[in-house]
């Protein structure tokens, strides 16, 4: 386990010099619409001065860092209005191809900084995001200490480290469709984004799970969570993908039959607390067209190191079609 002395010496020792930079004056409506976003580097360097300048124990440094929200993070974005198309649409159409649940994004590992690990980068890597791994069913899980390991830096032996998940979603419906009354609100609509989770666990071959002694790290060798898998016949497995939205997953639906693109921002924290089965709290969320169930925390919060957030395209009847320009997920965590 990684301790500040620990952090400490693995900052000391490395190549490259930390020149002081002279801070830039900000006013409190700039930092509050555009807030700085530490690295790694930062967060530890900001733990050992408030250790060694002020003394503070350790419990009450960890506080404080996190009631500023001082995390690292990843970004994972497409844009897919840079291709011949303005969008991509998920949905029914004449092409048998189409499909109406489709994987549009895929994070980097929680604690990671970058994957995968070899070139091209994963922004680069584009075909690493379309691609749903190979349902098989789940087998037993590394330990975190297993991840803390290839991370390639001081991260605490947290088992559950993510504080906040933001998803940015542009696009919008068929613009037609659906009950009059519904038109241009998020009440009966049949286009939506939900989130997904994917991790490496070990798994039955040819040798026995116990000798697999840490992941692999590779897109063939991820297990899905979310959506569920479930047996198809003996040998095979398919994704479970529900008829209605998953109200614990369901991250933000579009507005019914608008033409234009929204972009609509979706943050989901540890702390969240809204009770899934308190009306009020559920009807403000489905108002905002996110899922009534996504405001307790509970998916951010049982996140692990090593595991991987996903984003989910969603359409239901035909005619139906979510017109997608861009997804975006950013990943925040504890050092």
């Amino acid at each position: 386990m990684w301790s500040i002395t620990a952090a400490l010496s693995w900052l000391t020792g490395r190549d490259e010099l930390i020149e002081p930079i002279e801070p830039a004056v900000r006013t409190p409506e700039e930092i509050l619409s555009n807030p700085y976003l530490p690295s790694v580097l930062d967060v530890i360097v900001v733990k050992s001065m408030l250790v060694k300048g002020l003394k503070l124990p350790l419990e009450l440094i960890d506080s404080i860092v996190d009631q500023a929200e001082y995390w690292p993070h990843t970004s994972s974005e497409i844009n897919y209005a840079t291709g011949d198309s303005p969008f991509y649409t998920v949905g029914y159409s004449t092409t048998a191809d189409d499909s109406e649940n489709e994987l549009l994004l895929r994070a980097v590992p929680l604690g990671f900084l970058k994957w995968p690990p070899q070139d091209p980068p994963l922004e680069k890597a584009r075909n690493l995001h379309p691609t749903a791994v190979q349902p098989s069913p789940p087998g037993e899980q590394f330990p975190a200490d297993v991840f803390q390991g290839l991370m390639g830096y001081p991260v605490p032996l947290v088992t559950h480290p993510c504080r906040k998940i933001v998803f940015t979603t542009r696009s919008r419906d068929q613009a037609w469709g659906g009950d009059a009354q519904d038109h241009h609100t998020y009440h009966g609509s049949w286009t939506w984004f939900e989130a997904g989770l994917e991790r490496w666990t070990r798994k039955q071959g040819d040798s026995p799970p116990e000798t697999q002694m840490q992941p692999s790290l590779a897109l063939k060798d991820l297990t899905a969570i979310y959506p569920p898998v479930v047996a198809e016949n003996e040998n095979t497995y398919k994704y479970d993908h529900q008829l209605l939205p998953s109200e614990n997953l369901k991250v933000q639906c579009n507005k019914t039959a608008v033409h234009e693109t929204l972009e609509h921002t979706v943050v989901w924290r540890y702390t969240d607390d809204m009770d899934p089965e308190n009306e009020q709290a559920a009807a403000e969320l489905a108002s905002s067209g996110r899922g009534t169930a996504t405001g307790d925390g509970r998916f951010v919060r049982q996140l692990e190191l090593g595991d991987i957030v996903t984003l989910w395209g969603k359409t239901r009847f035909p005619g139906w079609a979510n017109h997608v320009e861009s997804v975006k997920v950013e990943v925040y965590w504890v050092v």
